[in-house]
């Protein structure tokens, strides 16, 4: 007799169960990283494509119009915004160049690398016709007063001083940031630093042999090419040079907690290149240390770029003067904080726990290392701090009247 009873669909199948719907977590979670890799991407290139359509400067031929004030801001964006500490750490290295090549002078003690540094920091950050750029470039000019009457600094040195901050910016974004830069950004590089060099009162034709050039591009190849026939000449390895290497890497090291210092005087070797490890008589790095390096460096370049959204805010590692006292203070520092803020964020924050666990200075700690801010007369060796005023203040008059906002290859093409 027939049965008109159904099987259940199971049965034919050995009591296997329908499979289940997927679980659209999977498909969410995809589509939700797609989208943030895609908006990082986007946001990452928002600030330089409104730079170039606010400042155009689309072809080499545009350059030869770029003026100060433009090349300011642009610069301001990359220090500030775009890679602030890897083009902090390029400025800090140009100083370990210039150091190199100076082993007439003292090494620097810690007070005055961050001195140098500050003003490098102040010609990048503040515009052409600001008073603070003028007291800046017054300043420097006025701690070099000596060692150029003396001849202990040369009108070359100070090209070179020009060279290396103009063309480490642009190998470190290269080999280490998330992009490298943008022509109309190292023109923008070499167009400040010409107008530095300028205020410098640097005889640019009697070392490149001219005064005149089409744009920065063509300013910063001459310098380049300049450069190399000088470190032929200067950079030998020889027991002086030794001797102020091996300072000035204590002086790079000692702002480490002690048990990182061997991987870091590695990492360093790395990054120094050939022909530095060579004039300083440093050691080749290890195979593992070289590979452990690079590998870091692709891997935060590689998470910039797809897996971090651009900074908002911006970097700041020279404040504006205090409206009341004028001074100013330097937040970021290398080995002692001298002019940083004791605020509860400096003083107590994870940074400032991390520096008093490995026996390292806090802000705060000693007030000679003025937690209050500088003053432009503080700036230099110990024996120069409160020095020199109104001699800095005729050196800040002439270079206010030199000052401008316009191009400074228009200017030296006139003059």
């Amino acid at each position: 007799m027939a049965s008109n009873l159904t099987i259940p669909s199971s049965q034919h199948h050995g009591g296997q169960q329908e499979p289940l719907s997927v679980c659209p977590w999977g498909q969410v979670s995809l589509i939700a990283i797609i989208f943030y890799i895609t908006l990082c991407s986007y946001c990452r290139f928002q600030r330089i494509n409104k730079l170039c359509r606010q400042y155009p400067y689309p072809d080499r031929a545009s350059l030869a119009r770029m003026t100060n004030e433009h090349a300011q801001i642009i610069v301001h964006n990359l220090s500030s915004y775009e890679f602030p500490y890897f083009y902090d750490l390029s400025q800090r290295y140009a100083l370990f160049r210039v150091g190199r090549d100076h082993p007439r002078l003292p090494p620097p003690y810690p007070i005055e690398y961050e001195d140098t540094e500050i003003i490098f920091v102040c010609l990048a950050n503040f515009a052409p016709t600001s008073p603070i750029l003028h007291k800046a470039i017054a300043r420097m000019n006025y701690l070099h007063a000596q060692y150029i009457k003396s001849g202990r600094i040369l009108n070359e040195d100070l090209l070179y001083v020009l060279y290396t901050a103009m063309s480490e910016p642009e190998r470190f974004m290269r080999l280490y940031e998330w992009r490298p830069l943008f022509e109309m950004e190292l023109a923008a590089i070499a167009t400040v630093w010409k107008y530095v060099g300028d205020l410098m009162e640097i005889n640019y034709e009697a070392e490149l042999g001219k005064n005149q050039w089409r744009d920065a591009i063509e300013f910063l190849d001459d310098v380049s090419t300049w450069a190399s026939k000088y470190e032929e000449k200067y950079m030998r390895p020889t027991d002086e040079v030794e001797r102020l290497g091996a300072a000035l890497m204590d002086l790079l090291l000692s702002a480490y907690p002690k048990a990182l210092r061997p991987l870091g005087y590695q990492i360093v070797m790395v990054l120094l290149g050939a022909r530095m490890r060579h004039a300083f008589r440093f050691p080749e790095p290890g195979i593992a240390v070289s590979a452990l390096t690079y590998t870091l460096l692709l891997g935060r370049r590689l998470f910039l770029r797809y897996l971090s959204l651009p900074r908002f805010s911006r970097a700041v590692f020279v404040t504006e003067p205090d409206p009341k006292t004028g001074r100013m203070r330097h937040p970021h520092y290398l080995k002692e904080p001298w002019y940083t803020p004791a605020t509860v964020w400096w003083r107590w924050g994870p940074t400032a726990w991390a520096t008093w666990a490995t026996g390292g200075i806090v802000p705060g700690d000693n007030a000679e290392m003025q937690p209050e801010g500088f003053l432009w007369e503080d700036i230099g060796p110990r024996n120069k701090m409160g020095r020199g005023v109104e001699e800095m203040a005729k050196m800040e008059e002439h270079v206010r009247q030199r000052a401008t906002g316009k191009c400074p290859f228009a200017i030296s093409s006139t003059s």
